[in-house]
């Protein structure tokens, strides 16, 4: 069979309908004739919204995910604390420990889910230990989370979720960023929804709440008293006004994302030497991305080189190198290659597919096919 020709298909993409173009534009028109521009309606509007979306009392909207990471760790006073991180993440999560005064201590990953293992974190917990970070990569909540959080019980630290991934992903029925003391959502373009840059803090914690509005805007108090070390991590109106439409969306863009998922898993059981990741009954992804699984012997950068360069077929990872074989974190933190097996075994061999809601059913056939030939390939010349 010949693959039929087709453009660039990029890993990730944003994704707005035509009429929410339109009304967003005339929003945006309204909010720059009004003369505010941040404070004001439309970010307040956003938080309450979001908040009766995730299902928590109180969100606090910001400039980034990044910012919402250090807003909620500055929060739980982390000078001369650690907090358990997992190494699958962007560098993003362990930085922001570090920028709020911590030391990112890192845990291994479950194989089977890529996300943070707990007997791991169990070992790694010390006197030191103020709280940890569970990412729900790739859009999995982290099928052990109730056991994450009886572990930060019994010890009496903090529970933060990183959600950049999970908008909307949920398990038993509850919303991530609603199972810790936090929640951290980023807005960045390729997110599962997006503000364009942006991010928002979800908790049930109304003093969490009260300090994150103000450490977003210089640490000033409702009197414009300056009462803690704050910064400019305010969310602006336009960046509200995107938000809002798509989370009115977001529902259908998950249902959209988990239907792909399902052409993929359908179209992938006939390709050798890949394997799909399970999700569990019980957990609705939100599919930020599409990972897969190779054999030991498919050289995963060689099969990326190939996609790209022989198919014009954009690929991903979640997250390769892990966070601690970073240089910065080797040189700095004294991590090195051995210190985590898991993490290092396993995501070497993970690929990411292209997962936006531009994508049509030609699409996953067309980058299925291509990924079975360009195995074979591979295989071939072994």
């Amino acid at each position: 069979m010949t693959l039929i020709e087709t453009e660039n298909i990029s890993s990730a993409s944003p994704f707005f309908q035509k009429d929410d173009i339109q009304s967003i534009l005339r929003d945006i028109e309204l909010a720059l004739n009004s003369g505010v521009l941040t404070d004001g309606p439309h970010v307040k509007d956003f938080e309450r919204k979001f908040a009766e979306y995730a299902k928590t009392r109180h969100a606090v909207a910001v400039n980034s995910g990044t910012a919402a990471l250090e807003i909620a760790l500055r929060y739980f006073e982390l000078k001369g604390r650690e907090v358990i991180v997992p190494t699958n993440t962007f560098v993003a999560t362990p930085n922001s420990v570090i920028f709020a005064g911590g030391k990112p201590i890192f845990a291994d990953i479950r194989e089977d889910t890529l996300c943070i293992d707990p007997e791991d974190v169990t070992r790694k917990i010390s006197s030191r230990t103020s709280g940890i970070i569970v990412v729900h990569i790739a859009g999995l909540v982290c099928p052990q989370i109730k056991e994450l959080a009886a572990i930060c019980e019994d010890h009496d630290i903090f529970l933060l979720e990183d959600s950049a991934h999970a908008h909307g992903a949920m398990i038993d029925g509850k919303m991530s960023g609603s199972l810790g003391d936090a929640g951290c959502f980023s807005f960045y373009p390729t997110k599962v929804m997006t503000t364009g840059e942006g991010g928002i803090i979800t908790t049930d914690d109304t003093k969490l709440a009260q300090a994150a509005c103000r450490m977003r805007s210089h640490g000033l108090d409702s009197q414009r008293q300056m009462i803690v070390l704050g910064y400019n991590w305010r969310m602006n109106e336009i960046a509200a006004i995107i938000g809002k439409y798509q989370l009115q969306n977001l529902e259908k863009f998950i249902c959209k994302r988990n239907e792909i998922a399902e052409k993929y898993e359908t179209a992938l059981r006939k390709t050798s030497d890949v394997s799909a990741f399970v999700t569990p009954a019980h957990i609705r992804h939100s599919y930020y991305k599409y990972p897969i699984r190779l054999s030991d012997s498919v050289d995963t950068e060689k099969l990326a080189h190939i996609l790209r360069e022989e198919y014009r077929i954009e690929t991903g990872n979640v997250y390769y190198p892990p966070c601690h074989l970073h240089p910065f974190y080797q040189k700095n933190f004294g991590r090195r290659e051995g210190d985590l097996p898991v993490a290092e075994r396993v995501l070497r061999k993970v690929l990411c597919l292209p997962m936006h809601l531009n994508l049509t059913e030609d699409d996953v056939r067309y980058i299925s096919e291509a990924l079975d030939r360009s195995i074979a390939k591979l295989q071939g010349s072994n």
